[in-house]
């Protein structure tokens, strides 16, 4: 039998919990809008990119739907949204390694892929390596879109780094 006392703290927890079960910012018709329009207009020439600067048809995965974020619909066509702040970069990396056939050679073998996301409570602010993961022969990139764009070389520098120790 429940008690008076077991009641009134069951009922204290749920009134109180209350204001921390908020849902999250859900992603709009507007979001979902300008996210299209740039995976048709201005992506494909990043993927392109990317691809060129590996020297072969590497699969690029990105979670579009973890890098829109709610309000930023306007900004999504600025070349700082996405381009500057990690297409740009993952290509300029891979470009780097690849320079040479052994660092061609060790792409084409070892990487097989890369995932791009935004996972806010884990994508660092500014330390780029820290949101850069080599398993599987996957690259996995998780860098918040539209921050700190001027920081292009520290990007291509963690790619660098990241690539080369794995390869």
């Amino acid at each position: 039998m429940i008690s008076r006392r077991h009641a009134l703290a069951a009922t204290l927890l749920v009134v109180l919990s209350a204001p921390l079960a908020r849902a999250e910012p859900t992603v709009g018709l507007a979001e979902r809008r300008a996210i299209a329009a740039y995976r048709q207009d201005r992506y494909p020439a990043q993927e392109k990119a990317m691809q060129e600067a590996a020297g072969f048809p590497i699969p690029v995965e990105v979670a579009w739907d973890q890098l829109t974020i709610p309000g930023d619909a306007k900004y999504y066509s600025d070349e700082g949204y996405f381009e500057k702040t990690i297409f740009e970069p993952l290509a300029a990396g891979l470009k780097e390694v690849g320079k040479d056939p052994m660092g061609r050679e060790a792409l084409a073998k070892k990487l097989k892929a890369i995932r791009v996301r935004f996972d806010e409570k884990t994508a660092p602010a500014s330390n780029y390596p820290n949101g850069l993961k080599f398993d599987g022969g996957t690259l996995d990139v998780n860098w918040r879109p539209f921050s700190n764009v001027a920081e292009f070389k520290d990007r291509v520098e963690a790619v660098v780094k990241v690539l080369e120790k794995n390869l």
